[in-house]
């Protein structure tokens, strides 16, 4: 169960997560959490540090918002096939006939 907390570090500790966090290419949150359980599991076990673990619900949060992310592409390409089926139809549909001013003569406008 994820949980939030909130907690205070002095700048230079916070200088290090960050420089961490951007050579490692993850976000700051993810940088603190990965330094917590690691240094937890090595107080308990006294074994090395792995800092590529994926837990699961983020790898779920991933591929949910990339299905998402597909899920609203396809609802857009459906929607253009829609208006250019329409288009087609409506244009299909149309009888040929020539343009008005070419038609008539011009002096018998009244006609119309």
């Amino acid at each position: 169960m994820a949980m939030r907390v909130s907690f205070t570090l002095d700048t230079e500790t916070m200088d290090l997560i960050d420089k961490f966090a951007k050579e490692h290419g993850i976000d700051r949150n993810r940088a603190i959490l990965e330094f917590i359980e690691n240094g937890y599991a090595r107080l308990n076990e006294g074994g090395t540090i792995n800092l590529n673990q994926q837990r699961g619900f983020e790898e779920f949060r991933e591929l949910k918002a990339g299905i998402e992310e597909i899920r609203t592409a396809l609802l857009g390409v459906t929607e253009e096939l829609r208006l250019i089926h329409h288009t087609i139809d409506v244009e299909w549909g149309r009888e040929m006939r020539g343009v008005p001013y070419q038609t008539k003569r011009w002096w018998e406008f009244w006609k119309t």
